[in-house]
């Protein structure tokens, strides 16, 4: 494999930091004609009449997740980021790729050399010092191993049936090359497991701090699914506080600092100011969640926030986590929302999360933000 001299590249633009994990040719970088079109076709898999077939493959990793939480003694400390985002690499993997990430050995060693490689990209961003050049580039090869076996192994075993169909399958039948099957199917997973994984470690993070929300999710659960039914697509609107909780966690945690585009069709008035054509276009989006004027008291939890008539007060782009660029926002949001909710309806009906005494938990900046340190909880099973 090829070494990425990350130490003296140029960050070009506002995502060049992410070339050594997708590649020169990725969606995320596309525009005009070719970026238009990829998204359409890859959108299909993304939308709602392919993701209520997803539920039930999420359910199955979300008890898996479960029954490994309900293997450890009560009371024993436990890291959410040894779990949580080996769920979320598994259910999105499974869903999206094939049953290639159901072996969990592989899971986690994408896991871990993805996290190696987003920590020093984290560190380049951020100017917080140098990284180890020689373990990431072993990482980053490990990682671009593991994705290109995974498109062999789908090449290998290609669907029977045409609803068995995935988003991988969309990609192979459409990359004419593949350094363009592999840019894009990297680009994916990034995008569906890194916002989403550290989304549910933060909303664990928060219910752990307080057992009334975590007790008012449990009396939504019981009062809408009783405590044998899953969440799926039709029911999970009715699950209105917990969306309430997942919209405040993204809101609270900062989880995303920005977005942007390249405004590529024709100059664009905004106020009194001119943005030409050709411009990039960002939208600070962890300024907007702390802005005062628009969330008092914005460093504290609260799920009312998101209640229907608050909603209606604010401006639309008040919140907008997921982009703000009409189509160009991100596909997965569905799924996100499907994976935060089938997870935490597991979970929540099972036990109790209690914050670990002594932790100072920060927010630490970077392409998403994470906590500053692990975050250890207990469990207590309900009854």
């Amino acid at each position: 494999m090829s070494q990425y001299n990350m130490f003296t590249s140029s960050i070009m633009d506002l995502f060049d930091f992410l070339r050594p994990l997708v590649g020169d040719n990725s969606l995320q970088i596309a525009n005009g004609k070719d970026g238009k079109l990829r998204r359409k076709i890859y959108d299909v898999p993304f939308k709602n009449e392919a993701v209520k077939n997803y539920y039930k493959c999420i359910q199955e990793m979300a008890d898996e997740t479960a029954e490994k939480l309900s293997s450890i003694p009560s009371r024993e400390n436990i890291s959410l980021q040894q779990h949580v985002p080996l769920y979320v690499s598994k259910a999105f993997g499974n869903v999206f790729y094939g049953d290639f990430f159901k072996d969990e050995e592989i899971a986690i060693e994408l896991r871990d050399n993805y996290e190696t490689v987003m920590e020093a990209l984290n560190q380049k961003i951020s100017n917080v010092g140098p990284a180890n050049e020689e373990e990431f580039n072993t990482a980053l090869n490990t990682w671009r191993g593991i994705i290109q076996e995974a498109i062999q192994h789908r090449r290998d075993n290609p669907p029977l049936r045409e609803e068995d169909r995935n988003f991988l399958d969309v990609l192979i039948d459409f990359c004419a090359t593949d350094e363009l099957l592999y840019s894009d199917a990297s680009l994916y997973f990034l995008g569906g497991y890194h916002t989403t994984a550290y989304m549910l470690v933060w909303m664990i993070y928060f219910l752990a701090r307080d057992m009334k929300i975590q007790n008012k999710i449990h009396e939504e659960l019981v009062e809408v699914l009783g405590n044998e039914r899953s969440v799926d697509f039709k029911n999970q609107s009715q699950l209105r506080y917990l969306k309430r909780v997942i919209d405040e966690t993204i809101r609270c945690s900062v989880l995303g600092l920005f977005a942007a585009r390249v405004n590529y069709e024709e100059d664009m008035k905004v106020l009194d100011y001119t943005i030409p054509k050709g411009t990039g276009v960002l939208l600070a989006l962890g300024v907007v969640s702390a802005d005062k004027t628009v969330w008092p008291d914005p460093e504290r939890f609260d799920p009312d926030r998101f209640l229907p008539e608050k909603v209606a007060e604010r401006h639309k782009l008040a919140f907008s986590p997921f982009g703000f660029a009409g189509k160009r926002i991100c596909p997965a949001y569905r799924v996100s929302y499907a994976e935060a909710s089938v997870l935490l309806a597991t979970l929540c009906r099972k036990f109790k999360f209690h914050l670990v005494g002594g932790q100072t938990i920060k927010r630490k900046y970077g392409f998403v933000t994470l906590p500053s340190d692990e975050v250890k909880v207990t469990l207590e099973k309900r009854e």
